[in-house]
């Protein structure tokens, strides 16, 4: 029989910006009190889901609570909520229950796969149950999902280093203050899925000191809607290396004083936020520690960074070494990459390629137009890669180059938008030779040297600039009888003017005029 709870008793169990949760549903307590026409107490819920409601807080013409949503609000009775627990009691009933229940599974299925048995002897499930329930050796915790709301007795916990405190009921920052001061070893932390209540500068004063050991916060899907509230929080972790704030519905940011926050941040993910102008992610430019930043799935159509030299790097981002933008709608893979080619150190790129492109003629143009890029989407730039995405970049921009040389101010708004184009012209040399004269007609065909080199056999003879790489290669097998059996030729081609650029041509449906083929390149045959 469910006992009877008092208003006071209600008022102290449930206040203002508590957690709860009913089924699947979690959600804020808003309004405590008196619901007019209806006796007894009830409790205002804003839920996380705003199609879970019925109302905005407003129930026939009066008005007791705000929703972020027209229909996220309703009442319900206290006693129609289950019990809270404490961190310490979650634990202990997931690895200090029942043997056979409390046992992690993976544990069971890793240690099955190693014997090649499917079934235990219970005295071996007890020997996994004895090393899993043994809190001063767990290193990892995971309570996500369960009604914890406070921290309990944690000192047994003398190991523990990361914890998982996800879609919990817990919502000030007090508790977790209170599990950090148990826990001095605890230094990855995640909270996603909670809602929390932003501390004020004095709790601020209060608690910071319980953080000094946390490294990484996980505050993904926490409904941070506003930036102030964010640097607020963060001023009770001034000293946090990795913060994860994806999928909040954050749209602004603000300049950040790194003198109150983010002093050591080197990671931040805001992947899945309501970021769409890359103008709101420069204001974070003055992080001067940042080295890794995911924007995935922002909505960014335009990277746009402030203006410098084109022989200069900007004082901004200034140890931001890898840059995540995969699946973000940019328009103009150029233009973007141009401008990327301004961080000072953009080491490791991370993006999906144009509709109308596709991942080659990506990273052609990412790596011969970010001077300083290493690898691309996980893959590491190889040295002949960087050649031939540097030199395609060289030719493909070699009119342009001579046509804006003729005046001091056309070649300085050349250099503006083609900035790594000086480099290449001081590693590949004046284009002016590969530009064609105007008056001269360009032939439909080329005389290419292709070369066997298992047998030294040359071959010479004239090619259509449009044949395919697959035709080429079918005609290559035939003249020099190559068996295809065992291992298909690779082919490869070094530029006659440039003897050190050899470039593969491991793209079958491309051209020779794709790969920017001349009179008189080799195309090497190795098998």
């Amino acid at each position: 029989m469910v006992g009877i709870i008092d208003d006071t008793d209600t008022c102290l169990r449930y206040p203002a910006g508590t957690r709860i949760k009913i089924g699947e549903n979690s959600g804020t307590v808003r309004y405590v009190g008196e619901l007019c026409g209806y006796k007894g107490t009830w409790l205002g819920v804003e839920w996380d889901d705003p199609k879970r409601g019925k109302h905005n807080g407003t129930v026939n013409g009066k008005h007791y609570f705000y929703t972020m949503h027209p229909n996220a609000g309703s009442f319900i009775r206290p006693d129609k909520l289950g019990p809270f627990e404490s961190l310490e009691s979650a634990a202990r009933e997931r690895y200090l229950g029942d043997s056979e229940k409390s046992l992690d599974q993976q544990l069971i299925r890793e240690a099955q796969e190693s014997l090649q048995a499917s079934l235990f002897e219970v005295v071996g499930l007890e020997k996994l149950a004895r090393k899993q329930s043994k809190f001063e050796q767990l290193t990892e915790i995971s309570v996500a999902g369960s009604p914890v709301n406070n921290a309990g007795y944690l000192n047994e916990f003398t190991a523990l280093t990361a914890l998982n405190l996800s879609h919990t009921l817990i919502w000030n920052w007090q508790t977790i203050a209170e599990i950090c001061r148990q826990v001095p070893t605890l230094v990855n932390l995640n909270l996603s899925c909670n809602r929390f209540v932003a501390p004020t500068d004095s709790q601020i004063v209060e608690m910071s000191s319980a953080f000094d050991n946390l490294q990484l916060i996980n505050l993904r899907n926490c409904g941070f809607t506003d930036w102030s509230d964010v640097i607020q929080t963060a001023r009770l972790w001034p000293h946090i290396m990795s913060i994860g704030l994806q999928e909040n519905p954050i749209s602004e940011l603000s300049a950040v004083n790194t003198k109150d926050v983010f002093k050591n941040l080197r990671e931040l993910d805001l992947h899945r936020t309501k970021i769409m102008d890359f103008d709101q992610i420069c204001k974070l430019g003055n992080l001067k520690t940042l080295v890794s930043l995911n924007l995935m799935e922002n909505g960014i159509e335009e990277i746009k960074l402030p203006d410098c030299e084109p022989n200069t790097k900007l004082d901004m981002f200034i140890s931001l070494e890898q840059l995540n933008m995969l699946y973000n709608p940019i328009w103009n893979e150029v233009d973007a990459f141009n401008e990327l080619d301004k961080l000072p150190r953009l080491k490791r790129l991370s993006k999906t390629p144009h509709l109308k492109s596709n991942f080659d003629e990506m990273l052609v143009k990412a790596v011969g137009l970010i001077s300083s890029l290493e690898m691309v989407n996980r893959a590491e730039i190889s040295a002949e890669e960087r050649r031939g995405a540097e030199y395609d970049i060289w030719k493909k921009y070699a009119l342009d180059w001579l046509q804006a040389s003729k005046s001091p101010e056309t070649l300085k708004e050349f250099y503006k938008k083609h900035r790594s184009y000086a480099l290449l012209i001081k590693k590949y040399g004046s284009p002016v030779e590969f530009v064609p004269r105007a008056n001269i007609k360009v032939s439909n065909l080329i005389k290419i040297c292709i070369l066997n080199k298992k047998t030294g056999e040359i071959w010479e003879k004239k090619f259509p600039r449009m044949i395919t790489v697959q035709t080429l290669l079918g005609l290559i097998v035939k003249r020099f009888h190559l068996d295809c059996i065992n291992m298909a030729p690779q082919l490869c081609y070094t530029d006659a003017r440039h003897p050190e650029l050899v470039v593969p041509l491991d793209n079958l449906s491309k051209t020779l005029d794709f790969y920017s083929l001349q009179e008189n390149d080799i195309v090497e045959v190795e098998c």
